[in-house]
């Protein structure tokens, strides 16, 4: 009943964060973590789509000034805490410790399932809206539109459509089961079947989650993401952040469980009645000890900026595969190239 999910678009961003060619550099992670009760802004470079190619010499070299802006770092909050009683746990078949992960184990769950579906919006949010070179897919919506019959194509066809829109570098997909189970078809057509379907996936890093989710009618859908142009950064409070102690309150630095990220935490006690903590079994407790644990942190999922993506392609293309009929299996292609050695047969197809 407790084990976690997967969180592959949480587990995505702190990968790239972390990465060699992050986008985000340590003094901007630094500076951004110590930001509470500021505005971080990152300067940047507009796009200039305005260049012209000369063919004559001249001894005149005209200006063309780059333009700035200072992006501004959007923030979201995310919080989760809980309380113990010591003193319940006293002659009780659970222990403080086995309760105490317990309650640590489900509100990191709910706390990784959160950002999660935060890092899934930023990729929605940032998918491309232009494509050089849609083969021969419907791009509607900005969102390839895959027919059930081309299933089989559409990872070993992101590659190019990626290329075309200048982005050549290895691709990570943020899939759902529809596109776990598409692999796994394709990984059973290998180098020494009838037709190698492996280079359909081959060279991509696969990331699943199950808060990708699937549209009325589609069996799967997929974010393509082109290594090295997402990243994620954090802020903890001020008290959390110079680790206060003050008046039996406790602030600290923490990294929890399933999440590789640091937060905030923030502990205390208090003393009252509580008597109702659960029933008959604690109703002796008109005073005693109650502690809290809290733990907080402001979370902000960056895309590589672009200051026009209605030219620009963004660096995230999503997908999405038509559903096939209730217990209809997924066509693969048959290639005959003997066919004229057969009665009746023709030409090789």
């Amino acid at each position: 009943m407790t084990r976690p999910c997967e969180y592959g678009a949480l587990d995505f961003f702190i990968e790239q964060t972390n990465a060699a060619n992050s986008i985000i550099n340590p003094k901007l992670r630094e500076r951004a973590f110590a930001s509470m009760g500021n505005t971080v802004q990152i300067p940047v470079i507009n796009y200039d789509g305005d260049v012209t190619v000369g063919n004559v010499r001249s001894c005149v070299i005209e200006d063309d000034e780059n333009t700035s802006e200072l992006y501004t770092v959007v923030w979201a909050t995310y919080t989760i805490g809980f309380t113990m009683v010591p003193a319940a746990y006293t002659n009780n078949e659970i222990s403080y410790e086995h309760d105490f992960y317990r309650k640590m184990e489900k509100y990191t769950r709910a706390l990784a399932d959160a950002l999660d579906k935060g890092a899934i919006a930023a990729l929605e949010a940032q998918k491309a809206h232009v494509l050089k070179d849609r083969l021969n897919y419907d791009f509607s919506g900005n969102v390839i539109k895959v027919k059930k019959e081309m299933a089989t194509e559409i990872l070993g066809d992101i590659d190019p459509i990626m290329r075309a829109n200048c982005y050549p570098r290895m691709l990570h997909i943020v899939c759902n089961a529809g596109i776990e189970s598409l692999v796994r078809k394709l990984a059973q057509h290998g180098a020494t079947n009838d037709v190698n379907k492996q280079l359909e996936y081959a060279g991509k890093k696969f990331h699943y989650t199950n808060n990708v989710t699937n549209e009325s009618g589609q069996n799967g859908t997929f974010f393509a993401v082109e290594d090295g142009n997402i990243g994620v950064l954090t802020r903890v409070d001020r008290e959390a952040l110079r680790r206060t102690r003050a008046n039996f309150h406790e602030w600290d630095v923490v990294r929890l469980p399933m999440i590789d990220l640091p937060v905030g935490s923030h502990y205390y006690t208090s003393v009252g009645d509580q008597s109702a903590t659960v029933g008959a079994a604690t109703e002796d407790l008109t005073c005693a000890v109650k502690e809290y644990f809290g733990f907080s942190v402001d979370v902000a999922f960056l895309v590589a900026y672009n200051s026009d993506p209605t030219k620009v392609a963004n660096p995230i293309i999503k997908a999405q595969i038509a559903a096939r009929d209730q217990n209809e299996p997924l066509g693969m292609p048959v290639y005959v190239t003997n066919a004229a050695a057969f009665p009746g047969g023709g030409a090789s197809a």
